[in-house]
C-alpha cells in the first residue's frame, strides 16, 4: 500500500515538473509515462486521465489550507500568519499550471476560487481579536492580504517558491504590523 502512495506522489511530482515545462495541454500522458520510465497503462492504474492528475495536484495544498482553518483557533497569529505564507508558496507553484492555459478545465479553476474564497474568509475571521471589532476585521484583513500577496509577489520576484527564511520571516513581520500596529 505504502508503494502505491509512493507511485502516485511519484506521479504528481513529474506531472507537475511537466506541466511547469510544457503547459497542462502541451503535456500528453504518453510523455508523463516516458518521464516516469513507465507505460501508459501502468499510470492509469493511478489516475484514470491527466485531467485526474491535475485535480490530484490541486487537492493537496488546498487540503492542507483546509487543515489550517481546523487548527487556526489553536495557533497564535505568528503561527497562523508563518503557516499561510508556507501554503501560499506551495499552492503558487500548483496553481502556475492554471495560469494561462486555456485547456485547464474552467470547472477546475472556478472550484479553487470558491475553495480560495472561503478560507480567505476562515482564515482572516480567526484572525480578529476582538471579535465583532470592525477596525480588528480590517486589520485582520490587511494581514491575511499581506501575507498572502507578499509571499506570491515574492516568488514571482525570487523564481521560485522555495523561501528563503530571511524572506518568509519578513513577510510573516510585515503581517503582523499589519495586524498589530505600534499604538
Amino acid at each position: 500500500m505504502a508503494d502505491a502512495a509512493q507511485t502516485r506522489q511519484r506521479i504528481l511530482d513529474i506531472a507537475l515538473e511537466l506541466f511547469t515545462e510544457r503547459g497542462f495541454a502541451g503535456t500528453s500522458v504518453a510523455d508523463l509515462a516516458g518521464r516516469l520510465g513507465t507505460s501508459k497503462a501502468a499510470l492509469y492504474h493511478h489516475f484514470r486521465s491527466k485531467n485526474e492528475i491535475l485535480a490530484a495536484l490541486l487537492e493537496a495544498p488546498t487540503r492542507r489550507f483546509d487543515e489550517l482553518v481546523a487548527q487556526a483557533s489553536e495557533l497564535t497569529d505568528e503561527q497562523l500568519l508563518g503557516r499561510v505564507v508556507d501554503l501560499t508558496a506551495e499552492l503558487f507553484a500548483v496553481a502556475g499550471v492554471l495560469d494561462g492555459d486555456p485547456s485547464v478545465q474552467a470547472a477546475q479553476r472556478a472550484q479553487l476560487l470558491d475553495r480560495s474564497r472561503d478560507i480567505n474568509q476562515a482564515l482572516t475571521a480567526a484572525l480578529v481579536a476582538p471579535p465583532g471589532d470592525a477596525d480588528a476585521r480590517l486589520r485582520a484583513h490587511a494581514a491575511y492580504a499581506a501575507a498572502k500577496h507578499g509571499t506570491l509577489a515574492a516568488v514571482a520576484d525570487l523564481g521560485t517558491t522555495e523561501l528563503p527564511a530571511t524572506s518568509r520571516t519578513a513577510l510573516v513581520t510585515a503581517a503582523l504590523r499589519a495586524l498589530h500596529p505600534a499604538g
